[in-house]
């Protein structure tokens, strides 16, 4: 066993046991509140490139050089779509 074992590693392994909510593998989590979803067991491979042409924002970051501004292009794209439901955390 590593002396710092991977949180990330560890979730998708409690995941892939069928591990749901809030449920600790490793105790450098201690203390904190996780959220183990099912779907952390599912590894995905896409083609960078397909993705990108696809991203409706990315026209918008192509100026912005700090986070706040990248976050802020986001947000003000979210926010130009109809909304089909209001969103919400997610329960666990």
């Amino acid at each position: 066993m590593p002396e710092r074992p991977s949180i990330v590693n560890g979730s998708i392994l409690s995941a892939t046991e069928g591990e749901f909510g809030d449920v600790h593998s490793t105790s450098r989590t201690r203390g904190s509140e996780l959220f183990i979803n099912p779907l952390m067991s599912l590894y995905w491979g896409f083609d960078l490139a397909k993705v990108a042409e696809r991203n409706l924002y990315l026209p918008r970051l192509r100026d912005k050089f700090s986070r706040n501004e990248t976050s802020l292009a986001i947000e003000e794209f979210h926010d130009s779509l109809p909304r089909h439901r209001e969103p919400r955390l997610i329960p666990h």
